[in-house]
């Protein structure tokens, strides 16, 4: 499963006006909604011929609560470590196939959790572009008319860049592009013939 993410983020900053005088923008706590364009591509192998090769491509939407920590790593230099969790499923396609009858195995993914660091750059005082790492996991959601439904859980890793500015005291406003690639797994499933 390969994911991509387009991404915008309002996150408002934390803290008390004295830090804030302080402190440059993008240091210090954040929390926030992303509100992220995804697309999902799904490969099938199976030992089922008409599924196998098979895959699907969806595009679809995802909002996340998201929590925040810049650090300050030089003074043009900012660590952001991260946690964001999605408050929306999303639809990871649907397979048409032949198991002596017309079938279809369809999906969804949801309850991803997003684990990053992003060190970024001072493009003045009010932007930063920064390069981003990221951990993943997420539930997929699954529905076979020849069998039955489950679900299993896939581990990733992201890969992206974005650019933030400083909208106003207190105010980020982030975009961001985002390669996700999951892990695979094996679904056993029996017709009960």
């Amino acid at each position: 499963t390969k994911t991509t993410l387009i991404a915008a983020a309002l996150l408002i900053s934390t803290g008390t006006t004295f830090a804030q005088s302080t402190q440059p923008n993008f240091v210090g706590p954040a929390i926030g909604l992303t509100v992220s364009a995804i697309q999902n591509k799904v490969d099938y192998e199976s030992t089922v011929p008409s599924i196998n090769g098979q895959n699907t491509q969806t595009n679809d939407s995802e909002a996340a609560l998201i929590a925040s920590y810049g650090f300050a790593l030089s003074p043009d230099w900012v660590g952001t470590v991260g946690i964001s969790y999605s408050v929306k499923s999303t639809d990871a396609g649907k397979v048409n196939y032949t198991a002596g009858t017309a079938q279809s195995f369809s999906g969804s993914f949801k309850d991803h959790l997003t684990i990053s660091f992003a060190p970024g750059y001072r493009v003045g005082p009010n932007a930063l572009v920064y390069g981003k790492l990221a951990y993943h996991q997420l539930k997929a959601d699954f529905t076979d008319t020849a069998s039955s439904a489950g679900t299993n859980t896939h581990t990733g890793t992201g890969v992206g860049f974005g650019v933030a500015f400083a909208i106003g005291p207190k105010i980020e406003l982030r975009a961001e592009y985002e390669s996700v690639a999951y892990s695979s797994q094996k679904i056993q499933l029996t017709t009960g013939a």
